[in-house]
């Protein structure tokens, strides 16, 4: 076989090597170690991530990766799909989602998060909620600091306060705090008395 040829024949080979697939063995968040289609082990396979989104594979995981100069010891895993955990998507539809079942949902109808367990959102400043309506379904809600409600306020159960209440004007079992009177009888002549002193 001629010289020319047997280069011709390497530079093929590594043509059909530039592109390939493999399956994750092993992960970090910026390495993979996979195998290769063809079966060899390589364990120095960099992850590119988009920007902004990040992810570590499990292993099993599918991997698409171009091997620089058809060498497969140095390649990049350009993407990577599980199928094991997936969910079938409406048109224009967008999720992120995990084996853990927590879920972002973008669908047609607004956006869905479900947390398999603790749904945790911290801001170092103010946090603003802009909506018709707030529906919270909850055994307990609990508020550390003060609240301020522009609005009326609506208790469809018992109150209980241990601190003072305070107010200018208050109805309580239809009698106003401010205005009631009381009858009573006085040489036994009937009377009625002023309302409440202030201050």
């Amino acid at each position: 076989m001629s010289s020319a040829l047997q280069q011709q024949q390497r530079l093929m080979a590594r043509i059909k090597n530039v592109i390939g697939t493999g399956t994750v063995t092993g992960a970090t968040t910026g390495r993979l170690q996979i195998k290769t289609a063809t079966g060899r082990t390589n364990d120095k396979i960099k992850r590119v991530h988009n920007y902004g989104f990040m992810s570590r594979p499990l292993p099993g995981a599918k991997t698409y990766n171009l091997f620089i100069g058809g060498t497969t010891s140095r390649g990049i895993t350009v993407n990577v799909e599980d199928e094991r955990h997936q969910i079938e998507l409406q048109p224009g539809e967008v999720a992120m989602l995990d084996d853990k079942g927590n879920l972002v949902h973008f669908t047609d109808q607004g956006i869905k998060i479900n947390a398999s367990a603790k749904l945790e959102v911290i801001s170092a400043q103010e946090t603003t909620v802009n909506a018709t309506a707030v529906n919270v379904t909850a055994p307990k809600s609990t508020f550390s600091g003060d609240v301020e409600i522009g609005g009326n306020l609506t208790v469809m159960k018992d109150t209980q306060v241990t601190g003072a209440v305070g107010s200018s004007s208050g109805t309580f079992g239809g009698v106003s705090v401010e205005k009631h009177t009381h009858d009573y009888k006085d040489d036994s002549a009937n009377r009625t008395t002023k309302g409440p002193n202030k201050g």
